[in-house]
């Protein structure tokens, strides 16, 4: 395999993990760099717009992946973002399977000790804050780069370990005992994700799923 073709299944892959980050870079850059005092609501409205946006526009009509040049819309639906024959049932689907991991949550938080149920945790702005990695990881990671390495491995279960273990390594956030907990429910939930989608063939219910526990994680952490 040349340079070129490297190159050509390694975009995808590079593309799809960059972007699902993309509008929190732009919201950072605009803080730390031009000195732009952003609150966290602020953050957030500015990371969904610039994530929506650039991907939207982006991927379909720039890079063309995973499906070559194609519309907005036919990019769209061919992700996997289409509404189903039975929406309803899929949007409950997803409620059911966050109030499991929310719950298991909670009771371990119990059991730990010393934990107080806070709702000033449940906030406008984690709710906005959740829209991006909630609609946009599950679009990227269970849509465009399941795609890509489903081409590429030409294997259901080989595609769907790396795309677990990327997005495991993509929120990584330190080498210590506690970050490596955290990554590890981390893949738990990205293999929860995959599955139901994978068994619904939409990203309606994961991305509720996602959305969800986002949402109320910090409500049932502990540590929140």
């Amino acid at each position: 395999m040349n340079i070129l073709e490297i190159r050509k299944q390694i975009r995808p892959i590079l593309l799809s993990m960059g972007f699902s980050a993309i509008g929190f870079a732009v919201a950072f850059i605009l803080k730390k760099f031009l000195h732009i005092e952003l609150n966290r609501l602020e953050i957030s409205i500015i990371a969904f717009v610039v994530t929506t946006l650039s991907v939207l526009y982006l991927f379909p009509k720039v890079y063309k992946i995973p499906f070559g040049k194609v519309s907005v819309k036919e990019w769209i639906f061919k992700v996997g973002l289409y509404k189903p024959e039975h929406t309803f049932k899929y949007i409950i689907l997803g409620i059911i399977l966050a109030t499991i991991t929310l719950s298991g949550m909670l009771f371990a938080s119990f059991q730990i000790g010393g934990y107080k149920p806070d709702l000033s945790t449940i906030t406008l702005g984690q709710a906005i804050f959740s829209l991006t990695p909630g609609i946009w990881e599950e679009i990227l990671f269970r849509g465009v780069l399941m795609i890509a390495l489903l081409h590429l491995t030409k294997s259901f279960k080989k595609a769907s370990i790396i795309q677990v273990l990327l997005f495991g390594l993509a929120h990584i956030k330190g080498f210590d005992l506690i970050s490596f907990v955290d990554a590890f429910s981390v893949l738990t939930l990205a293999i929860s994700f995959t599955y139901v989608t994978y068994k619904t063939k939409s990203l309606i219910p994961a991305i509720v799923f996602h959305y969800l526990h986002d949402t109320f994680l910090f409500f049932c952490s502990a540590t929140g």
